[in-house]
């Protein structure tokens, strides 16, 4: 008997120019590029500074060669990197003394370094500050994000491994420090992770509670006669916004999200908030008593993290005296309940030691060797990367929801100027002679199938005049089959210059109308269980990737004991195979 959780998880052996094996690597994703850089050499004990691209498509590694006159950063172990603007932030690690020659002489360092991905060099760096004290004090073993065009350094160990428990605040813009605060809390990789994200989820149900339009349904246009059948109009108390990804905002900011476990014996559990504010300040908010669930994460050694949608992902290396393993968990924002992310058996033997998340597809992956032991290499510290573990993380409906493509209040513009029946000149035929007036011009731009088969249809019009004789006496050649005049280039049969037969119910045809007309879902129509099933099928057939992602999306959502049959099925017809397995 198979846990479902090997349907979620797959490995991989990982090609190209593999990394050799290292200590205190860092690892950075951008795009679908993985980037590692550092770290030190398990065979020499020697630190090196090189850079490397992992291909998270591919599963291809690639050695990025420096320019010879790029100013090289010095080789570094247990440093931070992170990515801003598709540069490669790198500071601080612990590397070998400038002056001397001895491998075993160290030292910790203080700056900060930027690699440009675009153009793959090194770039110039200086760094400044109005005192002396907002330099951070050099570090190694700390932690660090990036939020709001600031990069948070928190924490790390100084030369003689003392904690040092302050923030400082680096502006990435100016290239200026300009904040430190004391931060009384021993923070390091060994047991912390900070993590924040690109986008912030927003929820419109909740932003616009106690806000209602002035217009009354059927009057957004302001028509001198109303329409006879107002019961056509969606009131805007009924409408339902799905939660939707964002970019942060000065009033909707990207948290910095600090998870702590420590005294493993009797697992401690922190999280606190780092909230920017607007200026150059940040609020510290404790959430540590929030947590809640029936389990809760063992104690992870040198965690990983990230946040996807509404979830924090934290990942590490789980020590017991007859038990060990890579262990994966995620914690819910919303109900702040931990949740554990089984991967099944590919995570079962073998050395798994980081992980990282590729937020675009909703995957986390987890880097190590399928045949080495996990206890040995992490008492070396001993990051592998011969292997690739895959986590598809939308299976257990953990995922980053879609962006608006217009916003909230254009969409319920949209649906009205539908209600309405503003510049209506087409009509959509549903298979019971129903008929939805709508504008031909807003379907074309928004649906390019059907774009393409009014291109089909005039182009096929333009044909037939020319084909028709001067004269009466002039007979033109019949069209004979397989001649020039491909069947690729006729437009669809259901299509005539005012109308289209879409061949679905009422409800199907509306709910696909009004998506056009809002490019969101809505309405309680589109909501319905059924009526999101064949909304998916829809997308499916006509290509229509967005809707596709807000149907599964509200799938997602809606998912439960009574739908889930409706669900599975309708999400194998259309390959959706997390939504499926889930």
């Amino acid at each position: 008997m198979h846990s479902i959780s090997d349907l979620t998880t797959f490995c991989r052996k990982t090609t190209g120019d593999v990394p050799p094996k290292l200590v205190g690597a860092s690892t950075t994703v951008v795009g679908s590029k993985m980037y590692l850089f550092g770290g030190r050499l398990v065979t020499e004990r020697r630190m090196v500074s090189d850079l490397y691209a992992f291909d998270l498509e591919s599963f291809v590694w690639e050695r990025i060669l420096p320019f010879p006159d790029d100013e090289m950063p010095p080789a570094r172990y247990f440093h931070s990197a992170d990515a801003w603007n598709n540069i490669l932030i790198i500071f601080g690690g612990m590397g070998i003394s400038p002056d001397s020659d001895n491998p075993e002489d160290l030292c910790v360092l203080n700056d900060v370094r930027f690699f440009d991905l675009s153009s793959r060099r090194w770039m110039s760096w200086s760094s400044s500050a109005a005192s002396e004290n907002l330099i951070p004090k050099a570090r190694y073993a700390h932690l660090s994000s990036i939020t709001s065009d600031r990069l948070f350094v928190i924490g790390g160990q100084d030369l003689a491994n003392v904690w040092l428990d302050d923030v400082h605040i680096y502006d990435l813009k100016t290239r200026a420090w300009i904040q430190r605060r004391d931060y009384p809390r021993h923070c390091g990789t060994y047991r912390s992770v900070a993590v924040s994200s690109n986008y912030r989820v927003r929820f419109p149900q909740e932003e616009l509670r106690g806000k209602s339009s002035s217009a009354a349904p059927g009057s957004r246009f302001q028509y001198e006669k109303m329409p006879p059948t107002p019961d056509k109009f969606t009131p805007s108390e009924s409408l339902h916004h799905l939660p939707y990804s964002a970019v942060p905002t000065e009033e909707y900011p990207s948290d910095v999200y600090l998870y702590s476990n420590y005294n493993f014996t009797d697992v401690k559990r922190e999280l606190e908030v780092f909230s920017p504010q607007s200026g150059q300040d940040f609020n510290i908010t404790d959430r540590s008593n929030a947590m809640q669930g029936s389990s809760f994460p063992p104690g992870l050694r040198f965690p990983t993290g990230a946040i996807l949608g509404t979830h924090l992902i934290i990942a590490g290396t789980y020590l017991a005296h007859t038990y060990q393993s890579f262990s994966v968990w995620a914690l819910d924002l919303q109900t702040m309940v931990w949740s554990r992310i089984d991967p099944g058996s590919a995570l079962a033997t073998g050395s798994w030691f980081r992980g990282c998340l590729w937020p675009e597809a909703s995957k986390f992956l987890i880097f190590g060797n399928r045949y080495g032991n996990l206890v040995e290499d992490y008492n070396r510290r001993l990051l592998s990367w011969d292997h690739v573990a895959c986590i598809d993380l939308e299976a257990f409906g953990i995922y980053q929801p879609p962006r608006l493509i217009i916003d909230v209040q254009q969409q319920e513009l949209g649906l009205a100027a539908l209600e309405e029946g503003v510049l209506a000149d087409f009509e959509i035929i549903c298979d019971d002679g129903r008929r939805i007036e709508c504008s031909r011009k807003l379907l074309e731009e928004r649906w390019p199938w059907l774009k393409d088969q009014r291109r089909k249809f005039v182009a096929g019009a333009q044909r037939a005049l020319d084909t028709l004789p001067q004269n009466s006496q002039h007979v033109a050649l019949p069209d004979i089959s397989g001649s020039s005049d491909a069947e690729g280039s006729k437009s669809d049969p259901r299509l005539t210059p005012r109308t289209f037969n879409l061949s679905e119910p009422y409800p199907i045809a509306l709910a696909f109308v009004q998506y056009f007309y809002a490019l969101a879902l809505i309405t309680p129509l589109q909501h319905a269980p059924a009526v999101l099933s064949q909304l998916l099928v829809l997308a499916s057939t006509y290509k229509l990737y967005h809707l596709e992602d807000l149907v599964k999306h509200a799938m997602h959502g809606a998912l439960s004991n009574s739908t889930s049959v409706g669900v599975y099925e309708v999400a194998t017809l259309c390959s959706c195979r997390s939504l499926q397995i889930r």
